[in-house]
Parts: C-alpha cells; sequence; structure tokens
C-alpha cells in the first residue's frame, strides 16, 4: 500500500489489508499516525486486526488465516482520511519531525505495564489453574483485582494496565491503589458468567485480600477485572484431558462422559462497585467480539465519573461519608 495522501480517502478494504500485512507500528507510520490512532481507526471502522502474538505465529506459518472483513454497522464510514477524525481517533497523530524515529526504549515506555498489574504480573504468571476451573490461582493475595485463564493473562494484564493509566492520566487524574487495611473497605462477590447468571460455580476460587479502588472526585470505587465464562457441555477423553463435547459419543473412546463446565470466553469483564458493605452498588462493562475493549476506555471513564456521583447520593442517603 502506498504511503498516505492528505486529501484521498483509504477505504475500509485498504486499510483491512493494511492491518493484516504489517504490525500496527509500521502501519501507522504509513498513514503518518501512530499505533494507538491506527488501532483506533479501525476500531472505528469496524475493521478487525490481529491479536497478540498474531506476527510471531506468522513467521514460523502458524497464524491461520485472517477473518473476513464484514460490510460496516449503519453510519460506520466507508473509509479515512488524514484530515478527518473518527469516533475513537482523537488523539494526538505520531510526528517524527521534532522527537525523531521511535526507539527500542521509547517502544518499551509504551508498553510498561502500571506498577500495580506489574506486580499481579509476576504472581500471575507463576500461577496455574485452581482445582477444577481454568482461573488462575496465584500464591499471593495482596494483588491487584485480576481474574484470568492462562491464556487470557496477557490480554487481560494489558486492558487492565490501559485501564489504570487512562484514569490517572492528566485529563482524568482519579488514582487507583489497593485498598488499605484501616479503610475497611470490602470487596463485592463478582460473577463471572457472561449472560450475568447466578450460578454456582462462576466466582474464581482466588480474590484479593483488600479491593483495589479508583478514587473519583474522592468517591471510592471498588474495580475487577476478570475473564467471563460460558457453561459448556465438556466432554473426558482421558488424560484428565476434557474437550467441548460434539454430541456425538461415538466420536470418542470409552470411557468417557460429559459434564457442564464453566469455560473461559476470552471476553473481559469489568465490574465497577461499592467498596461499602452497608451500601450496595455496581455497574459493568463486557467486551464485546470482534471489538478491542480498551477503545471503551473514555466511555467507561465517564461511567465511572457518573457512578461515582450515583455512590455518593446513596451514601448520602445512607448517612454516611466517602472519605
Amino acid at each position: 500500500m502506498a504511503s498516505h495522501s492528505d486529501d484521498k480517502e483509504i477505504s475500509r478494504a485498504e486499510l483491512y489489508e493494511l492491518a493484516w500485512s504489517v504490525p500496527s507500528g509500521p502501519a501507522g507510520l504509513l498513514l503518518g499516525v501512530s499505533d494507538v490512532y491506527f488501532g483506533r481507526i479501525c476500531g472505528a471502522l469496524e475493521i478487525p486486526r490481529p491479536g497478540r502474538g498474531y506476527w510471531r505465529k506468522k513467521e514460523v506459518g502458524v497464524a491461520g488465516p485472517p477473518p473476513a472483513l464484514l460490510p460496516a454497522s449503519p453510519g460506520v464510514a466507508s473509509g479515512w482520511k488524514r484530515r478527518n477524525s473518527t469516533e475513537h481517533a482523537y488523539v494526538t497523530r505520531y510526528n517524527p519531525q521534532p522527537q525523531g524515529p521511535l526507539t527500542l526504549a521509547d517502544f518499551q515506555d509504551r508498553r510498561r505495564l502500571h506498577e500495580l498489574v506489574k506486580s499481579a504480573a509476576k504472581a500471575l504468571r507463576r500461577a496455574e489453574p485452581g482445582f477444577d476451573e481454568d482461573y488462575l490461582k496465584p500464591q499471593k493475595r495482596g494483588l491487584a483485582d485480576i481474574a484470568c485463564s492462562k491464556d487470557g493473562l496477557e490480554k487481560c494484564l494489558r486492558f487492565t494496565s490501559d485501564l489504570y493509566k487512562r484514569l490517572e492520566s492528566p485529563e482524568n487524574g482519579h488514582r487507583v491503589a489497593i485498598a488499605p487495611a484501616i479503610r475497611g473497605f470490602v470487596r463485592a462477590k463478582i460473577n463471572a458468567a457472561e449472560d450475568g447468571a447466578r450460578r454456582k460455580g462462576v466466582s474464581p476460587s482466588w480474590c484479593p485480600r483488600r479491593p483495589t479502588f479508583v478514587s473519583v472526585f474522592g468517591v471510592p470505587i471498588g474495580l475487577a477485572v476478570m475473564e467471563t465464562v460460558r457453561l459448556t457441555q465438556m466432554r473426558y477423553v482421558g488424560g484428565g484431558r476434557y474437550v467441548v463435547d460434539s454430541g456425538r459419543a461415538e466420536d470418542y473412546v470409552p470411557p468417557t462422559w460429559v459434564v457442564p463446565r464453566n469455560v473461559p470466553t476470552g471476553l473481559l469483564k469489568l465490574v465497577a462497585y461499592s467498596p461499602f458493605h452497608e451500601v450496595p452498588w455496581q455497574r459493568q462493562w463486557m467486551e464485546t467480539p470482534g471489538k478491542l475493549f480498551s477503545l471503551s476506555l473514555d466511555e467507561i471513564v465517564m461511567g465511572l465519573v457518573a457512578g461515582a456521583h450515583e455512590l455518593f447520593l446513596e451514601l448520602e442517603k445512607a448517612g454516611m461519608s466517602p472519605g
């Protein structure tokens, strides 16, 4: 694909081809924007992009074919021009002239995890799943509130880090921390089922010792990030292994049997809740297939600001102070 032109519209098909030809950094440079901005353009135009690890898999020939570019939803633009903004692409564009080209150190700085997530990442990467579940169960409990499977770990860490950084950014200024014991905050029971059904066994066995919370204009709101689960019929095939049941018993070598299990979906859920036992309040955001959850960060921040007002009023009704 040729380099960008300020007045020529680049079609969705061309952007799709670019997204699956080179990583987002070089793709952004071809358009004269940052890798983050390029991702937001793709998100706004409903263009699927490679997931984490795709380029490494492609190098060794095991990446698989890209997903099809589906027709855009009503109201979605047919393409993008450099001088036109998109719904999500409003961040400062990359300009190599005053700063020079990106260095390895610049790239590492961009990808560096938030300090709370960095500490959790170390423990989670060493952890194994708990008994009869796929959620990782780290030995430490003084960690940020993150629950996911081994396969969903890196995605979960990156989203949580992006969320904390966005909340603490200069334009927002909402501090994220692990609650000190003296505050007496409680961690709400979080339901991990993707459909929200309250079934036995859909809460991870591991939970942090103290809540992770964000202070929004002085109002503390608990935050929990987790991978959702789906109740799935799984068939035991020997050697401690279960697979999704095909519905045909003759496909398997006995002894074999089917059991319902909560299986991680690969999709994330953010739950915001009241850390005050006397005042129940909860709000959640769910990741949807085909849309990068990090594209919802601004919506989430606005929702948390609105939630802080709601929770403040509930605390007032209960005769309590958020401080």
